[in-house]
């Protein structure tokens, strides 16, 4: 196509761009590394050089969508008409003629269903559920033999990871992968790098900055087997409690922690009781094994506190904001890496917890820690609130802020222009 885009590729974006002729393409990728700009100047120059038709950008959600949205628009400017919302709709005439892109959201699959595309985008594809690739997708290529990239930052090894093999197969030539870190991207600040690997855990890190796929990718704690023993010691020296309250569904939960050694020593869980069963029965708790409580005061805790601290003298309260929480799970996770705390092997709701425990990075590039959609977190948060007020602790990293906010770039080089 003979319109010029403001858009100057960096190697690893030229090195796509000059694999067009490949039907199925996997582009795994860092954070920031370019990935949208990328596909958003292809999908461009293709359905406005190769044929005109309907073209799709396909994302887990429709926010997601509209990145591709935005960076279409940051490219090719008042060229491209974009109207409509879930679905927008961007309009333009190539050279043959008027083509229309639709970006659409995977969570909706009946609305992609009896489209047909001459092309896709699928954007965060190892965020789509398989069988929408499979039955809803993946047959919107079949009647103009149309091509598909799918683009994404790592999740685990599902569908994506198994198509990006085979990209790496010599023998599948209609297939073809390629794998690029966020440090890559010549643009991409170095001392972010270097910060991200200094301060997120090593499985976050290799996932989301240097795209390595990784068998458990969502989970936080990978060594919970070894925090397993068979029974709680009967003494220690000094105690400390953490105390998660019970919000809306959840649990009030309690875990008492030997402060020096991390070894757990009882546990108790409880929901839809009246606060003055709930004050008796955390009193209670506290007097078996009396030490520090560590209260969760957000929110309704505020109140609770208020009343707490005149019947128990040692407390503290903790405002979990995203932030703290952060820290606090950054805390427990180099605990259990190290096998600084352990816990009874019967203490099943805990362990299931912290096995299903996972993370999430937000469009923002901030990082939130949470149960799975329909679980809870209670005991995690206990027992992350006793280990922070643990005596001895072997630190091996900086102890910083984990809400990790990428930097914007600008993938401009000057006045320079690409004809792709």
């Amino acid at each position: 196509m003979d319109q010029n885009f403001d858009y100057v590729p960096h190697a690893g974006q030229l090195a796509i761009h000059a694999s067009g002729s490949v039907r199925f393409r996997t582009v795994c990728c860092g954070r920031r590394w370019g990935k949208t700009l990328c596909l958003a100047a292809e999908l461009l120059d293709r359905a406005g050089g190769e044929a005109a038709g309907d073209y799709g950008w396909i994302a887990p959600t429709y926010f997601i969508a509209e990145r591709g949205v935005e960076a279409l628009r940051s490219i090719a400017g008042d060229f491209v008409s974009i109207t409509g919302r879930n679905p927008v709709r961007a309009e333009f005439t190539g050279e043959h003629g008027t083509s229309r892109i639709l970006f659409l959201s995977a969570d909706n699959p009946e609305s992609i269903l009896g489209l047909g595309f001459k092309g896709i985008v699928v954007d965060e594809a190892a965020r789509i559920p398989p069988n929408v690739w499979h039955y809803t997708i993946r047959p919107t290529l079949s009647q103009s033999m149309g091509w598909a990239t799918l683009i994404s930052t790592p999740n685990g090894r599902g569908w994506f990871y198994d198509l990006h093999t085979r990209g790496n197969d010599p023998a599948e030539t209609e297939y073809k992968s390629f794998h690029f870190a966020s440090n890559t991207n010549p643009f991409f600040p170095n001392e972010e790098w270097e910060e991200a690997k200094r301060t997120l855990p090593e499985d976050v890190f290799k996932q989301e900055y240097m795209a390595e796929f990784l068998e458990d990718s969502a989970g936080v704690f990978h060594s919970v087997e070894g925090c397993l023993v068979n029974a709680s010691p009967f003494q220690c020296a000094e105690v400390v409690i953490g105390c998660d309250l019970a919000k809306h569904t959840d649990h009030t939960v309690l875990v008492s922690m030997d402060r020096k050694t991390g070894a757990c020593l009882d546990m108790d869980r409880f929901n839809h009781l009246d606060w003055p069963i709930q004050k008796e029965r955390i009193v209670g708790f506290y007097r078996r094994r009396p030490g520090l409580l560590v209260l969760d005061a957000t929110g309704i805790g505020d109140p609770i506190y208020d009343d707490l601290k005149y019947v128990i003298p040692q407390i503290q309260p903790v405002k979990l904001t995203n932030l703290t929480k952060t820290q606090l799970i950054q805390r427990l996770v180099v605990g259990v890496e190290q096998r600084q705390i352990c816990w009874p092997r019967s203490w099943t709701t805990l362990t299931d917890e912290m096995k299903r425990f996972e993370y999430q990075i937000l469009p923002s590039g901030t990082i939130t820690y949470n149960a799975p959609a329909g679980y809870h977190d209670d005991c995690v948060v206990a027992l992350a609130l006793a280990n922070s007020e643990r005596f001895q602790y072997k630190w091996t990293g900086g102890m910083r802020t984990f809400c990790t906010k990428m930097a914007p770039m600008s993938l401009k080089t000057g006045g320079r222009t690409l004809k792709l």
